[in-house]
């Protein structure tokens, strides 16, 4: 990208070129929570030379920042451009067909608490970006490091509370074949997103990813019958000669898949039937047949990593496992198919950073500071009844099963009480008929008859004249 001129205005066909998408979140002027955007451009170290998940062509922190087209987020430079003639940049590593020249530029984080809900801009004015002229630099970036500009610029300026930052990087990208977004916090963390006490790591500055762990056990296990079997183990693997020692592997967002040692790719391979393939272009390995079940990363102080099925292989049958030449020297590698199962905070003022276990899906974001030196404390849900703890589907189903029987007890006293009412009813009813056919009849008098005549009248009568 190669500007007409250092002063342009805004709606310049220049500026138009120059877009960046950064998704971010200020809350109180302490934490600028983002989700993970394309970016555009490529911010540099201003200070000290210590990277986090470094990054092959520069010792900078570069994040992929990655979602879906349609987020349609975009973050257009604006203001007048100010060149830096003087600003050097001091990444450690450098790319010979890459070069370019430093300026300033207002950037745009934006941000939400809802992934439904529209996005607010919050402005980062005149931080220090650098513009390629000649080769290429790998687009979707933005560097988060303890030299990272936009971090120190963000810090300085009191925008958040410290030099400190939190990731999640999520599935909602094509290499993690997922549509879960992840988010990014400056200066603090999502206490909704992890669970359980976050496991605490001191920074190697050292080396150019300063964050690692020691690995000291990676476990397959079959779903169908809970079976269990170390990579580390010489005895389900012959061709070892000795137990797998534990190494150290650098967490790095350069890349998806896992690299680790030759040993342990080679047992991988052996135990679940892998071949070489390189259709994302990262020589990740595929398997031969369908395999359901989990790898489990344990780490040396017995944090444990846990790989779902539909991570460990994909719809295409290709795992988040590097293929690994004997020879090769390279460092051992944690990729993003590795932090998809993490939540990470990072307090760049100590020189620490920690990990926990991460919780997939969170729609809504519960920003909380993160102070230097302090280690963070995953969200507490309030006390809950046993029909509350069921969730809302519970209680749906639970008052509609509990609303049927009552309407069904309530029926049947309805249909008892109406019985009782119309047998007291027909029982009035047939009083009544009887009353009314006794009024009916005519009542009539008894007849009177004379009584016999008597002795004396007997004779009287038959007396003759």
């Amino acid at each position: 990208m190669i500007p007409q001129s250092s002063s342009m205005d805004p709606s310049s066909a220049w500026a138009l070129l120059h877009r960046t998408k950064v998704f971010g979140h200020h809350y109180r002027k302490t934490i600028l929570h983002s989700h993970p955007m394309y970016t555009a451009t490529k911010t540099p170290h201003s200070k000290t030379a210590t990277d986090l998940l470094g990054v092959s062509t520069v010792t900078m922190t570069l994040l992929r920042m990655c979602t879906h087209e349609s987020d349609q987020l975009a973050v257009l430079t604006c203001g007048r451009f100010m060149l830096q003639p003087n600003f050097q940049t001091l990444d450690r590593a450098s790319n010979a067909t890459f070069s370019g020249f430093f300026g300033q530029e207002t950037i745009r984080l934006y941000t939400h608490y809802f992934e439904t809900d529209a996005a607010s801009a919050n402005l980062l004015e005149r931080s220090t970006i650098e513009v390629a002229t000649r080769g290429s630099i790998t687009a979707s970036r933005v560097g988060v490091g303890s030299s990272s500009t936009v971090l120190k610029d963000l810090a300085a300026r009191d925008m958040i509370g410290g030099k400190t930052y939190s990731l999640y990087i999520g599935q909602g990208f094509d290499r993690a074949g997922g549509a879960v977004n992840g988010s990014n916090v400056f200066g603090g963390y999502d206490s909704g997103r992890f669970t359980g006490i976050p496991n605490k790591y001191p920074m190697n500055i050292a080396n150019v990813n300063p964050m690692s762990v020691r690995i000291k056990d990676i476990i397959i296990t079959e779903s169908a019958d809970n079976s269990h079997v170390s990579l580390f183990d010489n005895k389900s693997f012959t061709d070892m000669k000795a137990p797998g020692q534990s190494f150290e592997a650098q967490i790095t967002t350069d890349q998806f898949p896992l690299l680790l040692p030759y040993q342990i790719t080679k047992n991988f391979i052996a135990r679940l039937g892998a071949e070489k393939d390189n259709t994302w272009g990262d020589n990740s390995l595929k398997l031969k047949k369908a395999f359901n079940g989990t790898m489990t990363v344990i780490l040396e102080d017995g944090f444990s990593v846990t790989f779902p099925p539909e991570v460990l292989m994909n719809a295409s049958n290709i795992t988040p496992i590097q293929d690994r030449d004997e020879k090769s020297n390279e460092p051992f590698y944690l990729g993003s198919a590795f932090l998809g199962q993490v939540y990470l905070m990072a307090d760049f003022e100590s020189n620490n950073f920690f990990l926990a276990q991460a919780v997939q899906k969170n729609n809504m974001v519960m920003p909380v500071t993160f102070c230097p030196r302090t280690t963070p404390v995953a969200y507490q849900r309030p006390a809950q009844s046993n029909w509350q703890k069921q969730g809302l589907i519970g209680a749906v189903l639970g008052g509609v099963i509990g609303g049927l029987a009552t309407i069904a007890a309530l029926y049947c006293l309805w249909v008892a009480l109406l019985r009782q009412k119309d047998k007291r009813r027909l029982q009035r009813e047939l009083k009544k008929n009887q009353q009314s056919k006794l009024a009916q009849f005519d009542v009539e008098e008894a007849p009177t008859f004379e009584p016999p005549p008597s002795k004396a009248s007997k004779v009287f009568f038959w007396k003759r004249k």
